[in-house]
């Protein structure tokens, strides 16, 4: 029989808010938030980062137990969660930008009946929706811009106390900012598509007009899908140069943010 003793409460109540602070933000990141990927998986993947870390950031949080009390287990728990989970979902929102463009080029086109329940996602996506996500995504892993995200999260244990919390009373100014900035970004992407779209509706309300005998909406859906698809092949490799432009600007703002 095996008998495990801790002889260090105070470093194991550290090490597991340091491990709550990975895991709220690790399973809200694009590819943790897939349900195909077990829970297993993304549970010791944080215990692999809070490990890594936990030596650099160990001083910064024994200045929130000190300040909350080390007795106060699940304040101190219910903080690190409410923090992880405001950083995990700003960045959830940066990618959320591509697919709020995606959705909105995919109405464009006409494919907005070609949407599906996706059960590894948990939500209603199109084909425009994924494909544009997951290209983005491998951009982002493949350019090494997810390792600002991951030293902004290094820094938000130095930055983000029990103590100062004073300082985010600014905080719903910059998160206006920021949801404008997502909701403008997503119009900018699909902005060829939309002027596209609108060109399309001028003539083919010209042509109903001086040929009434026509069917205009059979010929609309054509017409939309077919011009769609070639304005995005013939602009996608811009779309992903400023998408990815777009996407550090914004990780650039919340990594100020956080800091």
């Amino acid at each position: 029989m095996i008998n495990v003793a801790v002889s260090d409460i105070q470093a194991l109540t550290c090490f597991w808010l340091v491990f709550t602070r990975w895991l709220f933000i690790v399973i809200q990141l694009p590819i943790f938030d897939n349900t195909g990927i077990p829970n297993m998986v993304k549970v010791l993947f944080s215990l692999i980062l809070s490990y890594a870390f936990f030596p650099l950031v160990k001083s910064q949080v024994y200045q929130d137990m000190a300040y909350i009390g080390e007795n106060n287990f699940w304040v101190l728990t219910i903080f690190y969660g409410a923090i992880s989970l405001l950083i995990g979902f700003l960045v959830k929102c940066l990618m959320d930008l591509f697919t709020a463009s995606g959705s909105v080029i995919t109405q464009q086109i006409g494919f907005g009946a070609v949407a599906y329940f996706d059960p590894q996602s948990a939500s209603r996506v199109g084909p425009f929706e994924r494909i544009l996500q997951w290209t983005m995504i491998v951009i982002i892993i493949s350019s090494g811009a997810l390792l600002p995200m991951f030293k902004g999260i290094f820094a938000s244990f130095f930055s983000i106390h029990a103590y100062d919390l004073g300082k985010m009373a600014s905080s719903p100014e910059y998160f206006l900012r920021v949801f404008k900035g997502i909701f403008l970004s997503a119009l900018l992407l699909a902005s060829p598509l939309i002027f596209t779209n609108m060109f399309i509706m001028v003539i083919l309300g010209i042509i109903a007009r001086t040929v009434p005998q026509m069917n205009i909406i059979m010929v609309s859906f054509v017409v939309n899908i077919g011009l769609g698809l070639l304005v995005f092949a013939a602009s996608s490799s811009e779309f992903f140069r400023v998408a990815f432009r777009i996407y550090t600007d914004k990780l650039g703002e919340w990594f100020q943010f956080i800091t």
